[in-house]
């Protein structure tokens, strides 16, 4: 391990005393290994307070084992004493009127979320810093400074419903991932390349005196209100920069610029309505004013000031990012009853049924469906999608004539206007869907609450996570001191796994002339005996499938997948070998 990381990572977990010996060092927090691997056992496996409680308390377990702790709770404070990833942040919101109803916030730095994610050594071979030059203009003013890296920030946000039938609890979580991190990496939990920003409101808005528009204007008021505290950090490091601690422990000056901004319809809404809330502002001179024309435009005019306002580097239109929920996409996950598996065939049901323009708009409709699921784009491909989004439209006419639609004023049809140039700007779909968030509510939010007692839970989910980030930067800081260098971490492996088959077959020990005759294989013993005596060098060639074979049973497998690269897994140093590599200032710490 780089001896400068390894200080760094000594001074995070309190290590100091030099003169022990290794793995009492490196377990310090913890009596031995045993100790350490069963209180990693515990708050990983998510084992019961009472449960672990009740087995400690077996005469002579805790005894035999070794262990430090007696019980949870002493487990718990021997955890509390590792530093946290980042720390939390709490903050009360109030209107004016209504000083005495508050309103929660919790949330962490942003900046630490970036330096987290840049600086985690499992990650240290995927990450990506083959810079590309793109300038607004002519003059090639808006470059970064020689040995600067960018880092694209992407912020995520879905709200989440954590009960199912009783007391309706939800959370509003906001996470932040980078676009340098490959989106393989991205949409798997067990990687923690995507990092819990904070919590937004999700307490109901008092009806004391208030209409339902006036709720949904304050409602709106401290969304933007909670996001402009938990991002205002990346306005100020967009513009100038800030130091990043790499991986090996040197010092990288890196642009945080906020890239895209994934969501749903709703909040899309939410955040989009800046052209008329802008021409607003300079026409009025009052908040009652701004409140009136904002009203007579079709807007709530309770937020005047949105929280992306002043980022630098920032179009709020570009950064909207189209949902492809309306269409299935590779290495994503699927609900069986899906319209869009069965469609293609209930299309060529249609022939003959219904007049020719309804078939092409449907078929052409379809086609771009399709084809928003590749994995990767050309212009011809691009293209492809242009045209097929041109011949729907000029064929859904029909619909209007038959009578089937009166108009298409629908938000998903309006926005595969813009998957082109999303493609363009931030690549594939499934870098910036929504559904790629979804599995994250189960391990940031669901399993949190139900470890918690549900009374005042927030603050208890935020225990429980900060105690599973901590068991695994612990884990992580172990592996690189204990291992050697070459295996030092476990790295994410998304280039190496071709093959994926089954952990256990569906068949065992089952002999093989019986396996000939269930799979209609009268070849299958000949041919094995052939190519597994091949590599034994004392048979002659032309004895090879006479030889016998050292079994006379086997496991069978009903199938097996392949793990294509290309599909997802790829890293973009393979799609840009020409690219080199910035040469950043180093700055020994």
């Amino acid at each position: 391990m780089d001896s400068m990381l390894h200080e760094r990572w000594q001074k995070q977990f309190g290590v100091q005393n030099e003169n022990e010996e290794e793995e009492q060092s490196a377990f310090h927090l913890f009596e031995s290994c045993l100790d350490w691997e069963v209180a990693c056992w515990a708050i990983e496996k998510g084992i019961g307070h009472g449960a672990l409680d009740r087995l400690l308390a077996i005469p002579g377990v805790q005894e035999k084992l070794g262990l430090s702790y007696h019980n949870t709770r002493a487990l718990h404070k021997s955890l509390d004493t590792i530093p946290p990833r980042a720390e939390w942040h709490s903050k009360k919101l109030a209107f004016e009127d209504c000083p005495n109803d508050e309103y929660n916030i919790y949330y962490r730095n942003s900046i630490d979320a970036i330096q987290l994610l840049l600086g985690n050594p499992v990650h240290t071979k995927d990450i990506v810093y083959y810079p590309k030059k793109i300038f607004r203009d002519h003059t090639k003013s808006n470059h970064l400074p020689v040995g600067a890296a960018l880092a694209p920030v992407i912020i995520a946000m879905d709200k989440t419903q954590l009960t199912q039938f009783s007391s309706s609890k939800s959370a509003y979580p906001i996470y932040l991932t980078l676009g340098n991190i490959p989106r393989a990496i991205c949409r798997k939990p067990s990687q923690q390349a995507c990092f819990l920003l904070g919590y937004l409101l999700v307490d109901k808005i008092l009806k004391d005196n208030l209409s339902s528009c006036e709720m949904s204007s304050r409602a709106q008021r401290l969304f933007h209100d909670s996001l402009h505290i938990i991002l205002e950090p990346l306005k100020l490091v967009g513009a100038e920069g800030v130091e990043i601690t790499g991986r090996d422990g040197c010092i990288y000056l890196t642009f945080p610029v906020l890239a895209c901004y994934i969501a749903d319809y709703h909040e899309q809404c939410l955040v989009t309505c800046s052209n008329i809330i802008e021409e607003v502002k300079l026409s009025t001179n009052t908040s009652f004013a701004f409140k009136t024309k904002c009203m007579e435009a079709g807007v709530k005019g309770e937020v005047f000031l949105l929280f992306w306002h002043c980022f630098p580097h920032y179009d709020i239109h570009h950064s909207i990012t189209p949902d492809i929920s309306l269409s299935p996409c590779y290495g994503l996950h699927h609900f069986k009853n899906k319209w869009s598996f069965l469609a293609h065939i209930l299309l060529g049901c249609m022939i003959g049924k219904v007049p020719r323009d309804v078939i092409i708009s449907y078929r052409s409709l379809l086609n771009f469906i399709y084809l928003t699921q590749y994995s990767s784009y050309d212009d011809e491909t691009l293209a492809y999608m242009e045209k097929a989004l041109k011949d729907f439209h000029h064929h859904r006419n029909i619909l209007f004539n038959l009578g089937v639609r009166e108009h298409l004023d629908i938000s998903k049809i309006h926005s595969l206007l813009h998957y082109v140039d999303s493609i363009t700007w931030f690549g594939t779909m499934d870098n910036y869907n929504i559904e790629m968030i979804e599995c994250f509510h189960i391990d940031f939010c669901k399993e949190g609450l139900y470890a918690s007692n549900h009374c005042n839970a927030m603050p208890q989910m935020i225990s429980w996570l900060s105690r599973r980030e901590k068991t695994s930067s612990f884990k992580a800081y172990l592996q690189m001191t204990l291992e050697n260098e070459e295996e030092e971490i476990t790295y994410s492996r998304f280039k190496d796994q071709n093959i994926l088959i089954a952990k256990y077959p569906a068949r065992k020990n089952q002999d093989i002339q019986e396996i000939m005759e269930k799979h209609a294989c009268p070849g299958f013993q000949c041919n094995l005996t052939y190519f597994i005596n091949s590599f034994n060098n004392n048979i002659a060639r032309e004895g090879l499938r006479n030889a016998s074979l050292p079994f006379s049973s086997l496991d069978v497998y009903h199938g097996f997948r392949f793990s294509l690269n290309d599909l997802g897994n790829e890293i973009a140093s393979r799609l840009n070998p020409r690219a080199q590599e910035a040469q950043p200032d180093l700055i020994p710490l």
